[in-house]
């Protein structure tokens, strides 16, 4: 079973990219859909999200699981938009509780763009190794490390924090799977009962996060790990031809997307 997050072995255009390249294409196709503000952007934002997974052949399946796990919190941030967004012609107000039609707008607006980020992370997740992931981020972090940053740390948390997204899932499927076992259904009818329900399985799964952190940093104490010190590295970013037409397709995106924002489209 494929989970959210997941690398997937293939020999597509998108795991054959450098990954310094692959990171700084999906940067810019990330503000370019963090840009989309109406209909035709949001339609364009959709159908490259499309083209990305076909290109990448990244199954769906995983990210419509995910969405509908998340459900709960996508609710949330719809409501506390709808409900709390000050306006000067609301529908509805009552002491802190205002609601209008640009509280739903804008709560519409930044669901779909937590969920166009969600799709856009998952396919970068699936078509490169953490290794890989790492490696782009100090290759395009590096310019920092002449101002006492420490890059090379920061990139290797990003990228364990990135590798452990599948293991938790993975782990919180096995306990939701050994709950009902035992005879537990987690979940409820009210929004307040399913939040109740999930405490008990919570707790595992931090526990084993905790335990595959410090079983990680023992890890990399045994191999002497100590950041960048006494080492030394040298930034090596390969430009071939696929990696040329990625950084223009996405600057394309970019590009298409300003004049739309910028037309008002």
């Amino acid at each position: 079973m494929t989970l959210l997050g997941a690398y997937i072995p293939g020999t597509t255009l998108l795991h054959r990219l450098d990954s310094s390249v692959k990171l700084i294409s999906f940067i810019i196709i990330f503000v370019s859909v963090l840009l989309s503000a109406s209909l035709l952007s949001y339609a364009l934002s959709i159908a490259l999200i499309i083209i990305l997974y076909r290109a990448g052949r990244v199954p769906f399946r995983p990210l419509l699981r995910g969405i509908r796990r998340f459900s709960a919190f996508f609710l949330t941030v719809f409501l506390m938009n709808a409900f709390f967004q000050p306006s000067d012609d609301p529908v509805f107000s009552w002491w802190i509780v205002v609601f209008s039609r640009r509280g739903v707008m804008m709560g519409l607006s930044m669901v779909f763009h937590v969920l166009l980020a969600l799709a856009l992370s998952s396919v970068l997740t699936a078509v490169s190794t953490p290794i890989a992931i790492t490696d782009g981020l100090r290759t395009v972090l590096h310019p920092l490390s002449f101002l006492g940053i420490p890059v090379d740390e920061a990139s290797s948390i990003i990228s364990l924090a990135i590798s452990f997204i599948p293991l938790l899932a993975a782990e919180g499927e096995e306990i939701m799977t050994a709950a009902r076992a035992r005879g537990a259904s987690p979940g409820g009818s009210s929004l307040r009962e399913r939040a109740y329900s999930l405490i008990p399985l919570a707790v595992p799964l931090f526990l084993s996060a905790f335990r595959r952190a410090e079983a990680a940093g023992d890890a990399m104490t045994a191999r002497g790990y100590q950041g960048t010190g006494g080492r030394t590295r040298r930034i090596r970013i390969r430009v071939g031809k696929d990696e040329v037409k990625a950084l223009l397709f996405s600057l394309t995106v970019l590009s298409i997307s300003l004049i739309i924002k910028g037309a008002g489209l």
